[in-house]
């Protein structure tokens, strides 16, 4: 029984449960943070409007990142770098971080490298993940936007926000940006990730990390697996 599964501990460590609906409560965040520390998730991604009370929440034990430019990207480079600069006074830990996506698609790569690399420089050493949106990108765009990514100094690289026009993450997008960026960038897969043989073939493509929303779902299936 459970021949080659991974320890459900270590696995959990890979899922950055994230609770980013716009109608999300403090009662949802109560709940949701209750769980995070529970299971011992890498951790938790919520809206700007929810990090300093994730944080009080959470602790120590699990990191909070907190959205930025979620999840259209379109606002200016200076409201995402106030962005990060409040929440990190709030007490993010991380970031994940909608970038131009247009500027990007109009061959706009400068300026897309910039605001990336702005972001960067404004967490102050805290990790920056991008978010992509893969399924409005072509080969080629998605091989630019995660390279250009790289460029400006990201800690990590997500095919898709999970809400906005990302799509869902698959084996081949995974494998696609883990073969794009070197071996210090890792990946992300976000959107669509409910249950752990999906979990578990994203991982093997080349995912470092997992954003869901069933964290609590895939590892309790990894554990039955286990007859745990």
């Amino acid at each position: 029984m459970g021949q080659g599964l991974p320890d459900p501990e270590a696995f959990a460590k890979k899922i950055h449960d994230t609770l980013v609906a716009p109608e999300a409560t403090l009662s949802d965040l109560k709940t949701f943070c209750s769980t995070a520390r529970e299971y011992r998730f890498g951790a938790v991604v919520v809206q700007g409007c929810w990090v300093k009370q994730a944080k009080e929440l959470v602790g120590d034990e699990v990191n909070v990142s907190a959205g930025v430019g979620f999840p259209m990207g379109g606002v200016t480079s200076t409201a995402k770098l106030a962005e990060i600069r409040e929440t990190a006074a709030l007490g993010a830990d991380m970031f994940d971080v909608m970038p131009n996506i247009g500027f990007l698609r109009s061959g706009m790569d400068e300026e897309f490298k910039a605001e990336v690399a702005a972001m960067v420089r404004e967490a102050g050493g805290r990790p920056v993940r991008v978010m992509l949106e893969f399924a409005v990108l072509d080969r080629g765009e998605k091989v630019r936007a995660a390279k250009l990514s790289e460029q400006a100094g990201v800690a990590g690289v997500k095919n898709s926000s999970g809400w906005g026009r990302g799509g869902p993450a698959t084996v081949e997008d995974i494998r696609l940006l883990r073969e794009s960026v070197g071996p210090k960038v890792h990946v992300k897969a976000s959107g669509g990730i409910r249950d752990l043989d999906n979990a578990l073939s994203l991982v093997d493509a080349g995912a470092d990390y997992l954003g869901t929303r069933a964290g609590v779902a895939i590892i309790d299936e990894l554990r039955e697996r286990l007859g745990r």
